[in-house]
């Protein structure tokens, strides 16, 4: 069975391929249409899954979509007759509103494939409720996947709530409890990055944020957010601190001062707002996960959705839950809706999941031959070599305070680089750390690099101990570097003593395993920065992406395949 999954029309449009139960291939539209986030119809990723698995659209089964648009209506029209001032607020830019425009658009998808495909498709259309593709994204490709499991998903909002709490028992799925949209901590958490001067999607500025803050808001926060029985949480005083009102109603500025502004200068409240909120959501998500743990007896625990890609918060999920085995794949956020929809229209049933299935791989993009590399660089004015082993040159180069860009194999998934579409520069120097923020990016100065690195130097350098958790391979966990590494690591440790790491292994990653052994044997060293290969815009895909990309930052080389330009 050939399932095509879908996700489209209001953000993070992707496509994904699970071609006789295997997951074939996975692509963000993003990635070629060059704009963030982008809501468009995936068409370019649907012709690259089909390519990567060898098939026509006349072959596919079956077309899975991340959303229920009949649930989707319902919630929107309860959102409008509850709150009609506010929802205007919200969608007054928009003419219907955005979300009732998507909902429309979702319900025309077989007439928008036969426009592209004409005649092709005869299969059938599956609408995935929201949350239960975000369940299958997590809990199928998790190594726990035939055993029972707790699978808890929280994000802005689903088809009609913005928190589900399931239970895997016996191959058989449990709804155990949801927290209604107008309770979302995910749309607080966005309001709030709103609040701070940040546009939607910039959750991840308030996260850097809120290692500079102090608890100065803590009591304001205990009072949004109320802790429940059962392991619930609300949203309180809801003319005051509701989600969808946030700081719109001007109820906010008379706690907290006034709303800063794209550009202004950041002040320490805003800081101390950051970190306030940050550790009452991270309080409230450990309060839910204490209750379910005590009431199901299970061991492993599945995360997905928007809110665990915040890596402070799953640290303290790591440390403090109790469960023995997390699992949060790498597009946590919707990024990964098609690949959870798809999941779900291919298993139907937990007693239909392989057994002895590959192990995950989030490279399942598109990857170039060094043919095709190489008449991609002949169109640029740009000085070039072929070499035989790119990590030896690339070692030396990171050794001499070099930045480089660094495009190997299949593009990763999801919204962090992961080793082949990244940035890469040595952790010994403030200053390099700063030129990568402040000249190369173009990001503000308070915000963080992650380090890659090998298993023997994370044991080393951060406080981990064997095995390591599952979350070190996907950048979603932050760890404390050892006390005796902050000084000598600058480059990768965060103001908090901390770090978001990466861990490879030579079977996850050859390529960069190889670097990092190279750039050890050169300074003792196995950890490098690695950041996103972008600048303003979705990470690089293609050989003119790459190209187009190093020309701009000016960085000090590309490797790219075994091709050497500067």
């Amino acid at each position: 069975m050939n399932v095509l999954g879908l996700s489209s029309f209001v953000h993070d449009s992707a496509a994904c391929l699970i071609k006789h139960g295997e997951l074939v291939a996975n692509v963000e539209e993003e990635r070629f249409n060059r704009i963030k986030h982008t809501d468009a119809f995936p068409i370019q990723s649907i012709k690259y899954v089909l390519y990567a698995g060898n098939i026509q659209m006349s072959e596919v089964d079956a077309i899975a979509f991340n959303w229920n648009p009949y649930k989707s209506l319902i919630a929107e029209i309860i959102k409008f007759a509850l709150v009609p001032i506010t929802y205007y607020k919200v969608y007054r830019k928009t003419n219907p509103p955005k979300n009732f425009r998507s909902i429309a658009a979702t319900f025309k998808l077989r007439r928008i494939i036969d426009e592209h495909f004409p005649n092709q498709f005869k299969g059938k259309i599956v609408w995935v409720d929201h949350h239960l593709a975000h369940l299958a994204s997590s809990y199928y490709l998790s190594p726990f996947s035939s055993q029972n499991a707790d699978v808890i998903i929280m994000d802005a909002h689903g088809d009609d709530c913005s928190a589900s709490v399931f239970s895997v028992k016996d191959h058989r799925l449990h709804l155990l409890w949801k927290i209604p949209i107008f309770h979302s901590l995910g749309i607080l958490y966005t309001n709030f990055t709103n609040f701070l001067g940040f546009k939607d999607f910039e959750e991840g500025k308030t996260m850097a944020l809120a290692s500079y803050g102090r608890d100065t808001y803590q009591n304001l926060f205990q009072k949004i957010i109320e802790l429940q029985p059962k392991g619930r949480y609300r949203i309180t005083d809801q003319k005051k601190y509701l989600a969808l009102w946030s700081y719109m109603n001007g109820n906010l500025e008379k706690e907290l001062g006034k709303k800063r502004n794209e550009g202004e200068p950041l002040e320490q409240r805003h800081f101390d707002i950051a970190h306030s909120m940050q550790n009452r959501i991270k309080e409230a998500i450990l309060h839910m996960l204490h209750h379910v743990a005590a009431s199901s007896g299970n061991k492993n625990l599945a995360l997905s959705g928007g809110i665990f890609l915040n890596c402070d918060v799953n640290k303290e999920i790591i440390l403090q839950s109790g469960y023995e085995q997390i699992f949060i794949p790498p597009f946590a956020s919707d990024t990964g809706g098609a690949v959870g929809a798809a999941l779900c229209a291919a298993f139907q049933s937990f007693e239909k999941i392989p057994t002895n299935k590959k192990a995950f791989s989030p490279y399942l993009g598109p990857e170039y031959k060094n043919e095709e590399i190489l008449t991609v660089i002949k169109k640029y004015s740009v000085n070039y070599k072929k070499i035989e082993y790119p990590w030896k040159k690339a070692a030396e180069y990171l050794k001499d305070d070099k930045i480089i860009g660094w495009f190997q194999g299949r593009m990763e998934a999801g919204p962090r680089a992961l080793g082949n579409r990244s940035i890469l520069a040595n952790p010994f120097s403030r200053k390099i750390r700063d030129r990568l923020n402040l000249k190369i990016k173009g990001r503000e100065y308070f915000r963080p690099f992650g380090p890659i690195t090998t298993v023997d130097a994370a044991l080393n350098y951060f406080d981990l101990r064997l095995p390591l958790p599952e979350l070190t391979r996907y950048m979603l966990l932050t760890v404390d570097v050892k006390p005796e590494y902050r000084s000598k690591l600058p480059g990768i440790t965060h103001v908090d003593g901390t770090a978001r790491i990466q861990v490879v292994t030579e079977e996850f990653n050859p390529d960069i395993y190889r670097l990092l052994l190279e750039f050890e044997n050169l300074t003792g060293y196995a950890v490098l920065i690695n950041t996103s290969f972008n600048r303003h815009a979705p990470i690089v895909c293609s050989p003119e992406d790459a190209l187009d990309c190093y020309q701009t930052t000016k960085l000090d080389a590309l490797f790219i395949g075994n091709y050497q330009v500067e």
